[in-house]
């Protein structure tokens, strides 16, 4: 069935659906569900705006019964109407189909749907090979005749094109004076010279086809190989130049290295010797040997001479469990002890007494901050860490 705009009309005043499986449009219903601009109109705020021709509401309504049945065959997905146009190769009408899809949203373009000109590059059947490469019927016929837009043609006529343009083009390539042919004024008003191109800004003549084969010539040949022998030799350069950077970086390497271990070993001999590592050596390390009830010692640790408090706190709080069995440690719980007369600064009990820290603000330099630390019974002690 064909439908004019008479029929479109009908369709939306009643409210039916419309378009049919194998369908016909004429121009004005093209026109009109995709080409029509919006209109004005009062809408529902009281201002006017632009609403479209034809709603996407009444766009369901007339494909209604396409959109109820969609098939199983993947090439027939939706059911189609058809538009007509006209070859202006042989002048035979030749059908393009129309989607519901497209009618919905309003999104179909005749220069979309008709691969000739416009050819889809996942569409093989409008490509043609120009020797070992594509070439699509629009850039071919654009090459033979100038641009040309809105010019339909229907698929017997494109084969004939096709086949006519390739077999003109391959009679060059098969020429063996085809470099000459290209240099000469033969071919300055002859299309297929479009089909190749001189490449500029070389010594000699290199022409390139647009299939990626390429004609030289002896100038151009021995201008070639003296540019490789250049390129060749600035690379054997640049690798040389590459070498000697990276010995000098491992030379570097290798001097920090040993410059680092000098230094290490340079402090390490530096330390052992001052007051606040001898300090360390005798008070808080546990397997140092000496009498910690000697009144003399019992001085000497609780009140250090020219020491660095900050390492003496820093080595006691990383190995603490070892520092709590170090002399230190025991002269400075002895002191807590006797300072409270042995007896628990909670319940006073004489029984399993021990050293409790009220603070850690001075864990491991305990002797500047006697006031953080407290003589408690064992119990008293378990009583204070459960607070």
């Amino acid at each position: 069935m064909l439908i004019t705009r008479d029929i479109l009309n009908k369709a939306l005043e009643d409210k039916m659906p419309l378009f049919h499986d194998g369908d016909y449009i004429d121009d004005d219903v093209l026109y009109d569900l995709f080409c029509a601009p919006a209109k004005m109109q009062i809408l529902p705020n009281g201002k006017k705006g632009r609403v479209a021709f034809i709603s996407k509401e009444n766009r369901n309504i007339l494909c209604a019964e396409l959109m109820r049945h969609i098939s199983k065959k993947p090439q027939e997905r939706f059911d189609k109407i058809y538009y007509k146009l006209k070859c202006q190769s042989c002048g035979n009408d030749f059908a393009v189909h129309i989607t519901k899809n497209q009618i919905i949203n309003r999104m179909f373009k005749i220069k979309d749907s008709v691969k000739p000109i416009y050819g889809s590059p996942t569409d093989d059947k409008y490509y043609a090979t120009y020797h070992a490469h594509y070439i699509s019927f629009r850039q071919l016929y654009n090459i033979k005749f100038g641009g040309a837009d809105n010019i339909y043609i229907c698929d017997s006529c494109i084969d004939k094109f096709i086949s006519d343009s390739n077999r003109e083009a391959f009679e060059i390539l098969e020429r063996n004076d085809k470099f000459e042919w290209f240099l000469s004024n033969e071919s300055a008003n002859d299309w297929r010279r479009l089909l190749f191109y001189k490449v500029p800004d070389c010594v000699g003549t290199k022409i390139n086809t647009i299939n990626g084969d390429s004609w030289t010539d002896d100038k151009y040949n021995e201008w070639q190989k003296d540019q490789e022998r250049k390129r060749e030799e600035e690379r054997n350069h640049q690798r040389k130049l590459e070498e000697i950077r990276h010995q000098q970086k491992q030379n570097e390497e290798a001097e920090r290295e040993r410059t680092k271990r000098e230094n290490e070993l340079f402090l390490a001999r530096h330390q052992s010797n001052t007051p606040t590592q001898r300090y360390i050596n005798q008070f808080c390390k546990k397997d140092s040997n000496i009498d910690i009830t000697d009144k003399e010692i019992q001085r000497e640790a609780l009140s250090p001479k020219d020491v660095n408090y900050e390492a003496i706190q820093k080595h006691n709080s990383k190995l603490y469990r070892e520092y709590l069995q170090s002399p230190l440690w025991k002269i400075i719980s002895s002191k807590v002890k006797w300072n409270a007369n042995y007896r628990c600064e909670k319940c006073g009990s004489t029984k399993n007494l021990v050293t409790h820290h009220t603070s850690y603000e001075f864990k491991g330099i305990e002797f500047l901050a006697f006031h953080t630390l407290q003589c408690l019974c064992s119990k008293c002690h378990e009583k204070e860490h459960e607070k």
